[in-house]
């Protein structure tokens, strides 16, 4: 037999074994090839010969495989028998047709970049690749010694594993499955070789015999798993295609079983000590010494993926943003602590809570400004990171807010921020973190609530830290009054308190603020037992002086000694200086704060300067009455400013450079450094250091030029921006400095290094921006690049400056508006974008201001209908966006140009259609949708069981809402926005605070679906209706039910409260509509008309109409007070779903399940305007409170924003009078074939988009289509059960074949066969005599999920509209099939 065969001869297993374990010839022997393995492990025979013997054991080897294939059942022991080979030769040959195999998979999954989560964990296929590569290698390299004496080995079904490695594998899931699969039976055999080892050398004793029936267990369920994966791949191939060698649960349930198998091998080595004598004792626990290092070894390769996993987890924590700054000791931190002689008192109070185990959970210090509270706060993180703390208390996290100063001022970045520093102190806690932001990479846009809840609240709740010997961690907040938004502000204070919820980890906050009202409130509405408050206003005020006294002594003895080193002894100033009595002026000058006296010192002990001088100008200005305590600080070092000057003739310039840069640096946004400041202002960097040199006593001023140059305190902007020094020559003008800087930004971006397109030079248009490594866009985009970028708007709004046509504003947008979209998306800060043209509007001049008008309005246009994309891929932004613009667009006609690489592209609306925006991220269908009463919101429920918060006037989701086990089908705010409820399938109505994100309280009662909720206008009364035939009223205070209505008899679908509360309707399945008294619970009337079920009710503003909505196709108006039949409005063609009136009462909205959204003139019932877009049903609509947004949910899963006033008929390319199910071209590209659920099959010309044919004769919907190379025939399947094949020539049929289902895909090869998802069909060569049939060749391009892909890399994405159900290609040219019934083009550049 040849070497390089494997043998099919059948013998009996023990023949085989006997076989293969004779001596081999050195002429049989393989190449002992060591590879990873040799590099990295030792191998098994290394491993063997470390022990004092190693013996093999023949008998022992057969009878442990024998007795493991004994616990097979019959199928599997065949199967394993059958692929066992019986000599070392073919054993080594399909040993290496195997790793053969293998490396080729490898190979595979390198250039394919495959990656696939299996059992909750992302997998990089190539590791798995590669593992499976090592352990064969092992395999390998022990060759003829592991062949002649392992049993282990020599049992393995090699000829099996080699077919499974061997096998044709084309998706990410099938590889994912066969490498993960292999990889565990190879590590799980390792260990059983590991195990055999050991067992060679023990004793025959009692526990020896439990050793070898436990690895017996293991060896049989290790031939279980591969029995099963050889018998899947040797069914036929049509169904093997649709099969995974091994599931996802296999694998875990088959390493799981063999690690508690294994664990039971390992207990009874370890047990196989205790019946010899010391000397075997001894060798014994040398040999289990051997097995453990081994195992470790073994596991340490396995679980390679581990440390891969640690990669990943850092890698997505990356992506948590932080704002720069706010992290105590940070590079741009003030670093300023107490002096050790001061507040000793208060600090060993707050060192004591933090170190009491039940103390209240926050700490609040509030004081008013200047008076210490943020060095307080340093000096306490100071100590917290120390070694004074004992262990028993850590710094956890800090976050320092500075008003003026970008993210530090605002609440947006704060929980990610602090998450950022908790998961480096807390075990455990970075994974979860690091699951939530990969399954929400857009966490950071949603709400407060999501980001505290998904960030902190529930990681913290899975972790278990009671071992360690840190159990206390602090989070230091400082400032709190300077977060930009009240609102904010209690929103943190209400998710905080809920922390000492969280048994697993102590976490305590320490807080200081001003007693601002936002926070006194916050704290007012918390429990009592959660925190403790130190008012530092109310610390004896001879404690504060005693401070203040002792800081001053110590700095004034600091200045004299650096003075006196620094100069001759005739100049040096005296050891008593200042003094007593001026200590004791400056004290009186400073109390309560802190901050001037810190100012004081900065001030006189400046080196430039002579001590007495400075002091004898501040004493000067501390006589002076009138003035408030910080001007007294401040004029002593504004005046002295000429003083720095060799020529008092250069005043005025000192004065000019002073507002210039001086009041740059108290107006930006946030502070810039000196580099930045240079190249901004374009003032050279040694003019800014100099006017800045004497200004160190105000402002902190870093050494090196990349620091940010900021104000001591908030106090210094707001003095040099006051009136009362608006008239001195330091007095800085806010609006006309805002002025110079937006102009400074403009000129800056316009520049030869300013904006462009693709900044960051990205290799492909659909490059997303989570893979662009951060250090490169920083790289590109200079800190000064993204200021400008991010607040040049920022500076025109407060310039108090309107722009008009062809202004630097107009003319910078019709330039560059396209490449700051795509830095602001680099940056990650689209979702500001909406906000910033919102101000541009608002700043429009009414005069000769048209054409920025429509500039801006197409731009914000533009963002809410992409924005989603554009955050995604930046360089969307050049191609999808543009081409998928109206043609009027206004961006459009002025700032793109068509890609190079697309060809063709779909002929796109005239204007913009009434839809605003579209909403994605619902996953099934959406059934109902509420605007808040302040419009600020929508809720959205929907299929996949959540509740979504929306912000309508970004489009970006802020929260998701889950609790609900089942469909979501009705929301409903409360009248004042503080409630949500939500009903569901799942028999419940729930409470949520929409804030927060937080479910309040769950309302069980009803017996079945609940498909409507109400709250009344007071918000006193909630009102659901549901399948159970009942309405049930609500407290929505206590959850406690207040009545039950009962008198429909069917399901209840609509409920509605008029205006004034007085009265309730109700909408049912038994075609009527049902008024009652909401207080007594008695029915006032029953309205009867409807043919239908009655899915819709509302009432007018003025309650005086009644609106329903029904399955017979009309909407009718009612009359409550008498309950007659006002109106009936028909027009829809299908189930009217809901109905609303609009805030006014002018317009009556409904949507039906004909996909359209129809608005109506409730006086008149005629309709005024038909609403199209949705692809699915229309489910929910609803108004915005002011009546100027209308939005609908629908089945299509999203939401629609609509602009009820306006909206244009799009014009449409028809043919197709049903959804597109299949579209295929022919070989040249000369004609495209569509099937439909119209029945047709129809031949378009893809140059002009022209309609050539229709081919009649499908009884149903036309699923697949497919051409004849020569392009003569056409063949098609059909939900009839059909397959057609069509000569293209005469436009008749020629053949067809019956009762073939589930045709859904087809193509023609060679042999006259048509291959379909169902297999195989054979022609009739006589009806298609003359027709070649040949095979085509594939594309590098192609349509997949929202992508055009060109080299599997990203092109364009597509818009939902443009999306298909199906769709072809031939080179690089598509056609997608959509459900409209039209058929769409593209062709990307083929060369």
């Amino acid at each position: 037999m040849s070497r390089h065969s494997i043998p099919h001869v059948r013998r009996s297993l023990g023949e085989r074994l006997r076989e293969g374990f004779k001596p081999r010839s050195r002429d049989s022997s393989p190449s002992l090839s060591t590879g990873l393995m040799a590099a990295n492990l030792p191998t098994a025979s290394a491993a063997a010969s470390s022990s004092p013997q190693a013996p093999s054991n023949p008998s022992l080897s057969h009878s442990l495989l024998a007795d493991a294939l004994k616990q097979l059942s019959g199928r599997d022991r065949a199967t394993i028998e059958e692929h066992i080979l019986s000599t070392t030769s073919d054993i080594d040959l399909a040993l290496e047709r195997a790793l053969a195999a293998a490396k080729e998979k490898q190979r595979c999954c390198h250039e394919k970049r495959w990656t696939f989560t299996f059992a909750g964990q992302a997998v990089d296929l190539k590791n798995e690749a590669d593992k499976v590569v090592h352990w064969l290698n092992r395999f390998k390299a022990v060759g003829d010694i592991a062949v002649q004496v392992d049993p282990v080995h020599a049992g393995l079904p090699w000829a099996g594993i080699r077919l499974l490695l061997e096998a044709a594998v084309s998706e990410a899931n099938q590889m994912t499955s066969l490498l993960v699969g292999c990889e565990t039976v190879l590590y799980m055999t390792n260990r059983l070789k590991a195990y055999m080892e050991f067992l060679n050398d023990l004793p025959v004793t009692l526990t020896r015999t439990n050793f070898e029936s436990h690895m017996t267990t293991l060896y049989a369920r290790i031939f279980r798993f591969l029995a099963r994966a050889i018998q899947i791949y040797k069914t036929p191939s049509i169904r093997r295609a649709f099969n995974a060698l091994w599931q996802e649960n296999d694998v875990r349930e088959f390493e799981q079983e063999c690690d508690k198998l294994g664990r039971n091998v390992e207990i009874e080595a370890r047990n196989c000590d205790r019946t010899l004598s010391v000397q075997d004792r001894e060798h014994t626990k040398k040999l289990e010494q051997d097995l453990q290092k081994m195992l470790g070894e073994l596991e340490k390769w396995h679980k390679i993926q581990h440390s891969l996993d640690r990669i990943e987890v850092k890698m997505d924590l990356n992506k948590l943003p932080y704002a720069k700054g706010a992290i105590f000791n940070s590079y741009e931190d003030d670093c300023i602590v107490c002096h050790r002689s001061t507040r000793a008192d208060l600090l060993d109070q707050v060192k004591s809570w933090a170190r009491q185990p039940n103390s209240k959970s926050i700490f609040w210090l509030n004081g008013m400004a200047g008076t210490g509270k943020s060095t307080i706060s340093r000096t306490f993180a100071e100590w917290l990171t120390g070694p004074d703390r004992l262990g028993s208390v850590d710094l956890g996290a800090s976050f320092f807010f500075k008003r003026g100063e970008g993210d530090r001022g605002s609440a947006s970045l704060f929980f990610s921020t602090i998450t950022r520093q908790l998961v480096q102190k807390i075990p455990e806690l970075d994974a979860r973190v690091a699951e939530a932001v990969t399954s929400d990479p857009l966490f950071f846009d949603r709400s407060l609530g999501e980001q505290f809840d998904k960030l902190i609240y529930q990681p913290l709740r899975t972790v278990n830290i009671t071992t360690s010997s840190c159990w206390t961690f602090i989070v230091v907040v400082d400032a709190l009054d300077e977060c930009e938004k009240d609102r904010d502000i209690d929103v943190i204070l209400k998710l905080w308190s809920q922390l000492p919820q969280i048994s697993t980890v102590c976490i305590k906050l320490f807080l200081t603020s001003r007693p601002d009202r936002p926070i006194r409130l916050g704290f007012k509405n918390m429990s009592v037992g959660i925190h403790q408050d130190l008012i530092l206003h109310d610390v004896p005020a001879t404690t504060i002086q005693n401070d203040i006294s002792a800081f001053l002594k110590d700095e004034f003895l600091e200045i004299r000694k650096k003075y006196n080193d620094d100069l001759p002894s005739s100049t040096s100033l005296d050891t008593d200086w200042p003094g007593d009595e001026v200590i004791q002026d400056l004290v009186n000058m400073a109390v309560p704060l802190f901050i001037v006296a810190a100012t004081v010192c900065r001030f006189v002990g400046d080196s430039n300067f002579s001590p007495e001088e400075r002091l004898k100008t501040i004493l000067h200005f501390q006589k002076m009455g009138q003035l408030e305590q910080m001007e007294r600080i401040y004029l002593p070092v504004l005046t002295q400013l000429p003083t720095t000057l060799s020529n008092r003739g250069d005043e005025e310039m000192l004065y000019q450079q002073f507002q210039v840069i001086v009041g740059s640096i108290v107006t930006l946004a946030e502070p810039l450094s000196k580099t930045s400041l240079a190249d901004l202002l374009n003032i050279r960097q040694d003019t800014i250091a100099l006017r800045l040199n004497p200004l160190h006593s105000i402002l902190r001023v870093p050494a090196d030029t990349e620091t940010p140059v900021r104000t001591l305190h908030l106090s210094l902007g707001e003095f040099l921006l006051s009136d009362k020094v608006r008239h001195k020559p330091f007095g800085v003008n806010g609006p006309a400095t805002h002025q110079m800087l937006f102009t400074k930004c403009l000129e800056f971006l316009s520049g030869s290094g300013g904006l462009r397109e693709n900044l960051c030079d990205l290799e492909y248009p659909g490059k997303p921006r989570q893979e662009v490594e951060p250090t490169m866009i920083n790289e590109h985009l200079s800190p000064v690049f993204q200021y400008a970028c991010r607040y040049w708007v920022h500076h025109v709004q407060h310039s108090m400056v309107l722009i008009h046509d062809y202004d630097k504003v107009h003319v910078f947008l019709r330039k560059h508006f396209l490449h700051w979209l795509e830095a602001l998306s680099l940056m990650n800060r689209i979702a500001e974008v909406i906000g910033q043209v919102g101000v541009l509007k608002s700043l429009v001049s009414a005069n000769n201001s048209t054409q920025l008008s429509s500039f801006l309005e197409d731009a914000r246009r533009i963002v809410l209908a992409n924005q989603h994309i554009i955050n995604i891929a930046p360089l969307q932004i050049y191609s999808s966006v543009m081409i998928f613009a109206p043609q009027t667009n206004v961006v459009r006609n002025i700032c793109s140009q068509v890609p190079a690489w697309l060809r063709k592209y779909p002929v796109t609306p005239v204007t913009w259609s009434q839809e605003l925006m579209k909403l994605e991220g619902h996953t099934r269908s959406v059934s109902a949708v509420a605007f808040s009463q302040d419009g600020l919101l929508l809720a959205s429920g929907s299929g996949d069981q959540t509740i979504r918060l929306w912000n309508p006037t970004t489009g970006q989701e802020v929260q998701k809402l889950e609790g609900h086990t089942s469909l979501v089908r009705a929301v409903a705010f409360s009248q004042d926005g503080l409630l949500l409820a939500s009903g569901s399938d799942d028999e419940t109505v729930r409470l949520w605070d929409p804030t927060m994100g937080q479910e309040m309280r769950k309302l069980e009662g009803h017996t079945d679906w609940v498909k409507a909720v109400a709250f009344s206008q007071d918000g006193l009364l909630l009102a659901s209706g549901s399948e159970d035939q009942t309405v049930r009223l609500w407290d929505p205070t206590t959850g406690q039910e207040a009545q039950k209505l009962e008198g429909h008899t069917n399901w209840v679908s609509a409920v509605a409260f008029s205006q004034d509360g007085l009265l309730l309707a109700s909408g049912s399945e038994d075609q009527t509509i049902r008024l009652w008294d909401p207080t007594t619970g008695q029915e006032v009337q029953k309205l009867e008309g409807p043919t239908g079920q009655v899915s819709a009710v509302a009432f007018s503003p003025d309650g005086l109409l009644l609106a329903s909505g029904s399955d017979d196709e009309t909407i009718r108006l009612w009359d409550p007070t008498t309950g007659q039949e006002v109106r009936k409005l028909e027009g829809h063609t299908s189930l009217v779903m809901a109905v609303a009136f609009s805030p006014d009462g002018l317009l009556l909205a409904s949507g039906s399940s004909d996909a359209t959204v129809r608005l109506w003139d409730p006086t008149t019932g005629q309709e005024v305007r038909k609403l199209e877009g949705h692809t699915d049903w229309v489910l929910a609509v609803a108004f915005s409170q002011d009546g100027l947004l209308l939005a609908s949910g629908s089945g299509d899963q999203t939401i629609r924003l609509w602009d009820p006033t306006t909206g244009q008929e799009v014009r449409k390319l028809e043919g197709h009078t049903d959804w597109v199910r299949a579209v295929a071209f022919s070989q040249d590209g000369l004609l495209l074939a569509s099937g439909s659920y119209d029945q047709t099959v129809r031949l378009w010309d893809p140059t002009t988009g022209q309609e050539v044919q229709k081919l009649e004769g499908h009884t149903k919907s036309v699923e697949a289509v497919a051409f004849s190379p020569d392009g003569l025939l056409l063949a098609s399947g059909s939900d009839d059960w059909t397959v057609r094949l069509w000569d293209l020539t005469t436009s008749q049929e020629v053949w067809k074949v019956e009762n073939l289902s589930d045709i859904t895909a087809i193509s023609l090869i060679i042999d006259n066969k048509i291959l379909t998802n169902r297999g195989a069909i054979i022609i009739d060569d006589e009806s298609i005599s003359g027709k070649t049939l040949k095979s085509s060749t594939g594309k590098l391009s192609m349509i997949k999920e929202k992508w055009i892909q060109q080299n599997d890399r990203n092109f364009l994405w597509i818009p939902q509209e443009y999306r298909g159900i199906c769709s072809a290609f031939c080179g690089n040219t598509f056609a997608i099939g959509q459900y409209s019934g039209q058929v769409s083009f593209f062709q990307l550049d083929d060369t």
